[in-house]
């Protein structure tokens, strides 16, 4: 009796964990599509757009400069295709690395203060 037990146990602990991994977002996405990617402009601002799955936010660093956007969709109901657009400093050859990931419950947010 005592051994059915905690195999019972056992068995729920396993089905309570794999329904829990069933609900998070850990395979990691495939990057965003790039649509356009424009050579600098006359204020050395680069202009890309693309899609990416909804929900999702677009991340884009200049490898050279450390400097970095993030955008998201304003678009609902697109499923993996939903437009976004930023613009970015960036200089002819700099490297840009573009990325989306979903928002993580372990971010932290904070408030502009007045001065």
């Amino acid at each position: 009796m005592r051994a059915a037990k905690t195999t019972l146990r056992l068995c729920l602990g396993v089905l309570l964990v794999a329904a829990s991994a069933c609900t998070t977002r850990t395979v990691p996405l495939p990057p965003p599509i790039i649509q356009s990617l424009s050579a600098p402009d006359e204020d050395g601002m680069v202009h890309i757009s693309g899609l990416c799955h909804e929900g999702a936010s677009v991340g884009v660093l200049n490898e050279n400069s450390q400097e970095g956007v993030v955008t998201a969709s304003p678009e609902v109901g697109c499923d993996s295709s939903c437009p976004w657009e930023t613009e970015i400093r960036a200089e002819i050859d700099d490297e840009l690395r573009i990325w989306q990931f979903f928002e993580t419950e372990s971010g932290l947010q904070r408030t502009v203060p007045v001065r």
